[in-house]
């Protein structure tokens, strides 16, 4: 057996379903081959993006899949016409990712030349230190089984095997960062620089990796829940490798490749200005008791079938409570059954001290800034605000608070610890 389908045989399980990214291109070529000679479970997917020379590899694509007899299926994405690779990237993650049925792992052709083409990317676009480390070969459901092998070593086994496949113009466009990377960039250094830069590089990154490994406690610092992180402000320094490895770990999880000098700058606006940002993608970020806070609204909304898990709040009923706080509602059982929990909207009011207060204006005296204010969860009964948890009881449920009415909804904030994942 070959280093090839040794490597790939590390990294499988018989007993997996895999979905294969067909691009007709050499690299998932010779993988759909290897997988079909192991004898593996797959089907394969071409994303078509509309762009020079698609239709061809969608030909090539389904020339392979034919050949090898299995199971494939074209996706025709929504591209403009020249759209930039990074958009394609993300735009045919995404349709994969979404394709995917329960338990399938999704297989890409990426290859040890990809690394080091990925690095030099993210070094000239200024990315912090977390952006320089290795493309995994497994990552969740994602598998790239090839990740270790030399892009000349794919192409040697394609000639002899008799591998049939399609090579993509637009690989030889050097207007494309990474076509230039590879076409230009690198052939240039190894002449002027003998001693193989692929090789440097690689070695380069794993050293990365192994300063970084050093700096795992610092991740008991990040306290995460659903559509949260939360990193403290005294960690978050300028100028600083801690900080930026903390934000990093942060950016990873939320789906951003490659921390940017840019988007150290909004983090830094948010502590030096106490204002709030947009982030990547739906993120925003923020601060709040001397926290930066990254928040993603639709995350964090409640969902019923979650046993009322509201971001990190999280309410349970109870039948008994020793003490009194704006922690606990105590209530008539029918009174707390037809309670309503949702977040604040325009014109929400609370009667405290009797009279009418704006939930917004409540919340912004404790202290509690956007967009954490948009998120944070409201208690309603009859339409009326009767409740703000951890913060304040509107006048119409005091009486509630005794001894008669053992039925209780509490809140507790529950967070868990970055370390752990």
């Amino acid at each position: 057996m070959t280093d090839i389908k040794n490597n790939i045989l590390k990294l499988v399980n018989k007993n997996h379903e895999y979905v294969l990214a067909l691009s007709g291109g050499v690299d998932s070529a010779v993988l759909a081959s290897i997988f079909k000679d192991l004898d593996l479970s797959y089907r394969t997917i071409f994303v078509n993006h509309n762009q020079k020379d698609s239709n061809i590899l969608q030909k090539s694509a389904e020339e392979i899949a034919k050949n090898l007899k299995t199971n494939h299926e074209n996706i025709i994405s929504d591209l403009e016409e020249n759209a930039s690779e990074t958009k394609m990237r993300e735009k045919r993650y995404g349709l994969l990712l979404d394709n995917l049925k329960k338990k399938e792992i999704l297989v890409t052709g990426h290859h040890k030349d990809d690394k080091v083409e990925t690095f030099l990317i993210n070094l000239f676009r200024g990315t912090r230190l977390k952006g320089l480390t290795s493309i995994k070969a497994e990552n969740d459901n994602l598998l790239r089984p090839l990740i270790n092998i030399k892009k000349s070593e794919i192409e040697d086994y394609a000639i002899r095997n008799n591998i049939v496949f399609t090579e993509d113009t637009t690989n030889q466009n050097n207007e494309i960062s990474r076509n230039w990377i590879r076409n230009k960039l690198i052939p240039e250094v190894d002449e002027r620089f003998p001693g193989q830069i692929n090789k440097k590089i690689s070695n380069l990154i794993l050293e990365i990796e192994m300063l970084l490994e050093s700096k795992v406690e610092v991740k008991k610092y990040i306290k995460f829940a659903k559509g949260y992180f939360e990193v403290p402000f005294s960690l978050i320094q300028e100028n600083d490798s801690r900080s930026n490895y903390l934000i990093s770990l942060i950016s990873s999880s939320i789906g951003q490749i490659g921390l940017q000098g840019d988007d150290l700058k909004k983090i830094f606006s948010v502590i030096d200005n106490g204002s709030h940002v947009s982030y990547h993608k739906n993120w925003a970020v923020s601060n709040h008791a001397g926290l930066v806070i990254f928040i993603e609204k639709e995350m964090w909304k409640f969902n019923s079938d979650e046993d009322m898990i509201f971001g990190y709040f999280n309410f349970q009923e109870t039948t008994s409570c020793n003490y009194l706080n704006n922690w606990k509602l105590l209530a008539p059982k029918n009174f707390i059954e037809n309670l309503n929990l949702s977040t604040i909207s325009k014109g929400d009011k609370i009667l405290i001290d009797g009279s009418m207060q704006k939930v917004s204006e409540v919340m912004r005296s404790f202290g509690v800034k956007e967009p954490l204010r948009e998120v944070w969860p409201i208690v309603k009964f009859d339409n009326k605000v009767i409740w703000i948890p951890g913060i304040r009881k509107s006048d119409l449920v005091k009486d509630f608070d005794s001894e008669n009415n053992q039925h209780t909804i509490t809140t507790s904030i529950e967070k868990s610890n970055f370390e752990n994942i």
